[in-house]
C-alpha cells in the first residue's frame, strides 16, 4: 500500500472520518460472475443493495463490480484467491478512497443539500447503496444503521468533507 497522508479533513458533530478498513474493489471478468461467486461463498448483489459477509460490505458498484469494505481476513483471502483463478481484477483501494460518515437526526437534510437523489428510508432502504454525485464529486453512498457513508476518491475527500460541513452549518 502507498505510505500516503491524508490531508487535513474538516469535520465536526456531523460529519467525520469513518473508521478505516481495508477497501478493495472487485470487477468481475466477462462471464464470470458465477465462478467468482463460487469461490468467494457468497451471492454477490446484482443490483444496487449492500450485503455483510463475514463483517465484511459487500457493495454492488456496478454490472459486475463491487467495492469491498472491512477488515476480514478469511474474505480477503477468498478474494486473493478468486484473482489467482482469473476470475476477477482486483484492485487495492484502501489508500486510494476515504470514507465520510454523516450522522445525526438531520443527516438526510444535510445530504439533501449535495446528493440528486431521495434518501428517505422507504426509497433509499438499508440494504440500498447507490452511484451518484454529492455536489460535483463522484460517490458511493450507503446507510450503517441511521448513519450515512460516502466514499470517494482520496484527492477530493476535502473538498467533500468541506461541501458537507457547509451543508451541516445550519444544524450546528
Amino acid at each position: 500500500m502507498l505510505d500516503a497522508q491524508f490531508p487535513q479533513i474538516p469535520t465536526n458533530a456531523f460529519v467525520d472520518l469513518a473508521p478505516p478498513s481495508r477497501i478493495v474493489g472487485i470487477a468481475a471478468f466477462t462471464g464470470t460472475s458465477e465462478a467468482l461467486m463460487a469461490a468467494l461463498g457468497v451471492a454477490l448483489p446484482l443490483t444496487p443493495r449492500q450485503m455483510i459477509a463475514g463483517g465484511t460490505k459487500i457493495l454492488w458498484a456496478g454490472a459486475n463490480m463491487w467495492l469491498v469494505v472491512g477488515d476480514d481476513a478469511e474474505i480477503a483471502a477468498r478474494i486473493e484467491t478468486a484473482a489467482d483463478q482469473n476470475l476477477a481484477a482486483v484492485t487495492e483501494q484502501t489508500d486510494g478512497r476515504t470514507i465520510l460518515r454523516v450522522s445525526g437526526p438531520h443527516a438526510s437534510e444535510i445530504l439533501a443539500k449535495l446528493v440528486p437523489m431521495d434518501l428517505d428510508p422507504s426509497v433509499f432502504g438499508p440494504d440500498a447503496t447507490a452511484l451518484t454525485l454529492a455536489g460535483h464529486i463522484n460517490v458511493q453512498i450507503w446507510r450503517e444503521d441511521r448513519d450515512f457513508l460516502l466514499s470517494c476518491f482520496r484527492s477530493f475527500a476535502d473538498s467533500l468533507a468541506h461541501a458537507l460541513v457547509e451543508a451541516s452549518r445550519e444544524f450546528v
